[in-house]
């Protein structure tokens, strides 16, 4: 079964503002991401971590997605228990009911607790900017480990137990790669690194390392 969870947090109410989204396979976490959101109150960040958990599972055509939030209100109004007073909100959340239809996806509400990794991803956007990550799953495949290493790639830690050059990623297609000293830019939309071997070829070990890291960086 697919499971969508998602957080907005606000500190200041409006201020600084962050959405964390996360899709499940079963138990299995397939996506996850964080996002900065600017200056916003805590019910809009909200209601735009929903906006962004859609556009995930819209682009994957997953249909009938059981959708989880710890917002009381915004689980209330996009199910019609609760009526939208204010416009601002109401304006965020018609065309989301809309899309949740097109999706057939039910929404439910969820105590925090059982919406930690959201709630830490929409902390993880306030602290250290924006993070998504994809993980293609094969049925029985074990994902701890796997997770663990493209999550320390992302955000720029080691490389781990796999060894080999440190990643980090400076924009939505280009990463850093440090190695022995060294640094070298990546391209990888245009399939290109700043290294002699990806400038002549326009493939390296770097640009391989990354596709292997995050294969839907493309």
């Amino acid at each position: 079964m697919i499971r969508g969870h998602f957080d907005g947090a606000s500190r200041g109410n409006p201020g600084d503002a962050g959405a964390g989204m996360v899709i499940y396979d079963g138990e299995r976490v397939i996506w996850r991401r964080a996002l900065p959101l600017g200056m916003k109150t805590n019910n809009e960040a909200e209601y735009m971590a929903l906006s962004l958990l859609l556009d995930e599972l819209e682009r994957r055509g997953l249909k009938n997605a059981e959708i989880c939030g710890d917002s009381k209100l915004v689980i209330s109004q996009v199910t019609g228990q609760w009526k939208i007073k204010e416009p601002r909100l109401k304006a965020l959340a018609e065309p989301i009911i809309e899309r949740m239809r097109a999706l057939q996806a039910r929404c439910r509400w969820v105590p925090r607790a059982r919406n930690a990794e959201a709630d830490r991803l929409s902390n993880v956007a306030l602290d250290k900017g924006e993070f998504i990550e994809s993980v293609p799953l094969d049925p029985g495949e074990p994902i701890l480990e796997k997770q663990a290493d493209n999550f320390a790639a992302a955000r720029g830690l080691s490389a781990g137990k796999s060894g080999g050059p440190e990643l980090r990623r400076v924009g939505a297609k280009v990463w850093l790669v440090e190695e022995n000293g060294e640094e070298f830019a990546v391209d990888v939309e245009h399939r290109c690194c700043t290294c002699e071997e990806g400038r002549k070829t326009g493939r390296c070990r770097h640009i391989e390392r990354i596709l292997m890291e995050d294969p839907f960086v493309l």
